[in-house]
């Protein structure tokens, strides 16, 4: 989840510099690690689908459960509700849990766009809510290009994220690079959508990126449905 905050926050100055100044001062493993699942998203985005949406579920709850237990003072306990919760559901209601995850990363998109055509931030939702729709909706449609478009998108910001914050600890022009990045805003999500065109053209080489396969079935009715009109027709 955290990658996805990290996303959204593009579109304002000094919460993308809080986050890469973050990531910046982890341990190293951390943004190691954000680096190379980043890039396994992008590689193997479409064929892990289904075990990337019940983690991302999992963060979701995580997020969410301690957001909610918070004021109560038991935001641990809540968090760890929250994900178990939310994986549990996940594996059973995938194409809902894809919907919500495309959803998102379209939210995420949405408010990106409205800041980079200059549009008042105060209403920044709206341009959120256009893209949690459209990606949402999408999910049902074309399933497979959904889970492309946000797996790609999701390990573009993580890859991003992670190799800016090696560049920022590691590099010799740390100053250089931390000052291009928060200086133009803009930047980052420049580096993102860049990366995410191609690994949308990796994963359409290997899949295709139109089409509605991998999409959950509508379950035992439909094949029972299909097995008795069979029947008949042989009779």
């Amino acid at each position: 989840m955290i990658m996805l905050q990290a996303l959204l926050a593009a579109h304002s100055l000094p919460e993308q510099s809080k986050v890469l100044d973050q990531l910046a001062n982890a341990e190293v493993f951390f943004p190691i690690a954000i680096l190379i699942i980043g890039a396994l998203l992008i590689l193997f985005g479409f064929k892990a689908h289904k075990w990337i949406v019940v983690f991302n579920c999992i963060a979701l709850g995580f997020w969410l459960g301690g957001l909610l237990g918070e004021k109560a003072q038991v935001a641990t306990v809540a968090a760890v509700i929250g994900a178990l919760l939310f994986a549990a559901i996940s594996w059973p209601l995938m194409k809902y849990a894809v919907a919500i995850c495309g959803g998102l990363v379209g939210a995420v998109i949405g408010m990106v766009l409205w800041a980079y055509f200059e549009q008042p931030m105060d209403m920044a939702w709206a341009g959120g809510l256009v893209g949690l729709v459209l990606l949402g909706m999408l999910s049902f449609v074309l399933f497979k290009t959904s889970v492309i478009l946000f797996t790609c998108v999701q390990g573009a910001a993580m890859l991003v994220l992670g190799t800016s914050a090696l560049l920022i600890r590691y590099t010799p022009w740390k100053a250089d690079i931390n000052s291009n990045l928060v200086g133009k805003p803009i930047l980052m999500p420049i580096l993102v959508f860049s990366v995410a065109v191609l690994g949308l053209l990796w994963q359409h080489q290997r899949h295709g990126l139109i089409g509605n396969d991998g999409a959950p079935v509508g379950g035992k009715g439909s094949s029972s449905g299909g097995s008795s009109s069979d029947t008949g027709k042989k009779k």
